[in-house]
Formats: C-alpha cells, structure tokens, sequence
C-alpha cells in the first residue's frame, strides 16, 4: 500500500492553509483543505503526487500548470494526475480532496480499462476541470455527512462516485454489467465475500479488507458484488446487521443500545433508523409486539 499524498511544506509553514483529515480508509483519504492567499501578491507553489478528486464549496480561485490557467469555483471538480508541480494563485476558499493511493490508481486504470481512455491515457493532460453533475454534488454531500457511519457506507460512496466522475470524461460510459461467460470466474469472489461479511459483520469492516480476503481489487470487487447478489456490498452487509438485531430482539434481553453494538452498528440511532425503515416499526415497539 503507498504512502497517501503529503501537501507541500512550504504552503503549510505558510499557515494559510487548514488541512484536516474528514475521512481516512485503506485506499482513499478525504481531507478538508481551507485556504487564505487573499491578501498575497505572489504565487504559492504546491505539489501534487497522487491521483485525487477535488470538491470546490466556497471560493474562487485558480492555479497555473505549465502554460495554462485553471480557474475553478463551486460547482467545479477538478482532477488531478500524480506527480506533478503547480502554482497557485492568490485566492481564498475552502475544498474537499479524495486522495486515492498509488496501488488504488493502477487498480482503477486496469479494472476499468483506461490505459488508453481520453485524460488517463494522455501523459500531456496532467489535471481536468470538470462542472459537477447534480448527482456528483449529492455524493459529495453524503461523504461530508457519513463521516462516523462506518467504513463501508463511506467506500460504497466513494465507489459509486468515482464511477460518476470516470463516467463523464469517458466514452463510452463504463458498464457494469458482467458477461454470461465471465460469471463463472467470479463465483468463488462472491462466496469469499460472503463468507468474510457473515463472519465480520459485527465489525467496522471496509470494502478493501472485504475485495482483499476475496483477491480482487475494491473497484473490481464493487462492480461485480451487485451483478450477482442484486445489492451492493453495503446493502447486503446492513441486512445482515439489522437481521441479527431482529433475532436479538426476539431471543434476547439485550438493551437496545447493547443490541445495536452487537449487530455491528455505529450507533443506537442509525440501528433505530435502519430497523424502522425495514420493519415500519422501531426496535423497542418491534420487542413489544413480538411479545406480547
């Protein structure tokens, strides 16, 4: 596993930048960057050296790479290659920035198949300003708010809005549908995957420890996944979970707080709200009926 990106030391001695990590996972690390180069006349050098995603929430702002000027404000996605120098401009503003390991970026590139893919397969095209689709801008939404709802929920986020943003700089779309005669291959995945979310499902688990006890990359694995089960990798983990809950309820005199734990949730509150949305009713009224 590489080493996630570092900023550049001379912009944080600058202290004009805030950098706090929201979010950190085995492939991906989601970091809030505030900045304030308002009241600079000179441009601030940065370096870039892994593939990242880019959010902008306020400010306008811009940076110069090689002999070009981007200028980027909400609304805006930028996408960066790695391994490369910028300058940027006097400017104030804040962002979010999906940084993606270097393993993490050959696997989507291989997996996907974009070796020679408009932007990943031309070596002259470092970075790409994108306009953020409406569905971009909910998932980026989503990631801020889940930040404390478990690794699994913040990696089928991150996933599906990859998907999204690979999907509208690529022609054609990425399907991801599997072929009949490629299915076979995959069975002995599925079952892995399987067998790892029954007997972990009490735990935080990610999607990269998932597609690593099943041998495959998490891009991979996430395409596949739905193909053959008809949920995503959390779906079908948050059915386990709230299942177990269910029995617990029924066979046990567990707390409802002890029961959450049990089932592998994040808090009694997000059990609550995932049982009622289920069953129609919540846990204690569900232990209530049962009984009576």
């Amino acid at each position: 596993m590489s080493k996630l990106v570092q900023e550049d030391s001379s912009i944080l001695k600058s202290g004009k930048i805030i950098s706090d990590y929201v979010f950190k996972s085995d492939f991906y690390e989601i970091k809030n960057w505030a900045f304030d180069f308002g009241i600079d006349k000179n441009k601030t050098k940065g370096n870039n050296d892994c593939f990242c995603v880019v959010f902008i929430r306020n400010g306008n702002f811009s940076f110069d790479l090689r002999k070009e000027t981007f200028a980027m404000h909400t609304g805006h996605v930028l996408i960066e290659k790695p391994d490369y120098e910028y300058l940027l401009r006097p400017a104030t503003g804040q962002c979010s920035i999906l940084n993606f390991t270097t393993e993490s970026y050959h696997q989507l590139i291989d997996d996907l198949n974009l070796k020679h893919a408009f932007f990943f397969g031309n070596p002259n095209i470092l970075s790409l300003i994108l306009k953020a689709s409406p569905e971009m801008e909910y998932l980026h939404y989503q990631i801020l708010k889940n930040t404390s709802s478990g690794k699994l929920i913040m990696d089928n986020i991150i996933i599906e809005l990859l998907k999204l943003v690979v999907n509208s700089i690529t022609t054609p779309a990425i399907n991801d549908e599997i072929n009949f005669s490629s299915k076979k291959f995959h069975l002995s995945t599925i079952e892995k995957a399987k067998d790892y979310m029954n007997e972990n499902f009490d735990s935080d688990i990610s999607l990269f420890e998932i597609s690593s006890y099943a041998c495959v990359s998490p891009f991979h694995f996430s395409r596949i996944f739905k193909t053959f089960t008809s949920y995503s990798p959390h779906q079908y983990l948050q059915n386990i979970r709230i299942k177990h809950g269910e029995m617990l309820l029924k066979n046990s005199s567990a707390s409802i707080t002890e029961v959450s734990i049990q089932a592998g949730f994040a808090s009694v509150e997000y059990f609550a709200t995932a049982f009622r949305q289920k069953y129609h009713v919540s846990p204690t009224g569900f232990r209530k009926r049962y009984r009576a």
